[in-house]
């Protein structure tokens, strides 16, 4: 018997085609382990009084949040800051004895204060011009010198305390210079 080579050829054909039809067959089958990896695990279905239960308590949280959030807008709002600006002043020191000069200030300030009241809004709207004159007495009166030796903090501390004996119905929580410019 002669085996000759066209039959040797078919036979390692059909032996490759077989290999590949095993081999695909083999790695498109499913694992068990990669099938539980896949699908999540079912949750067992609440009764309906676990149902109505869980929307009671979504209820609560969301009503508890709507409360917590408007009790903050409120507290924000009565804690408003406001402002007086006595827009800019101009003000000539006291003549130094010493030098015989006097220096040029020129200072923006503002006072803050908190409050909601409009009864004290009124006051201090009426006073406006009290607080100017205020802050320029307070300049006109110290030399360029004793201003200098004071310090910023100093001259708002006592500018604060002399503009809070004016006020009757609130006080002012501190103030605040946009502008601060000496010239000799």
């Amino acid at each position: 018997m002669k085996i000759t080579l066209n039959k040797i050829l078919g036979g390692i054909c059909i032996l490759i085609i077989l290999v590949i039809i095993i081999g695909t067959g083999i790695a498109l089958k499913p694992k068990k382990q990669q099938e539980q990896a896949t699908f999540r695990p079912a949750q067992p279905i609440p009764t309906p009084e676990e149902q109505i239960q869980q929307a009671q308590k979504e209820q609560l949280a969301q009503q508890e949040e709507k409360s917590t959030k408007k009790q903050e807008q409120e507290e924000s709002s009565k804690n408003v800051d406001s402002y007086l600006n006595l827009g800019e002043l101009r003000i000539s020191t006291k003549i130094d004895e010493e030098t015989q000069t006097t220096a040029l200030i020129i200072l923006e300030p503002w006072f803050s204060y908190t409050s909601t009241d409009p009864a004290f809004q009124e006051e201090i709207t009426t006073k406006k011009a009290n607080f100017k004159t205020i802050v320029l007495d307070f300049f006109a009166n110290r030399t360029a010198n004793q201003v200098k030796a004071m310090g910023e903090d100093l001259l708002k501390s006592q500018l604060l305390e002399l503009a809070n004996k004016e006020l009757v119905l609130g006080k002012f929580s501190s103030v605040f210079f946009d502008d601060y410019l000496f010239f000799e």
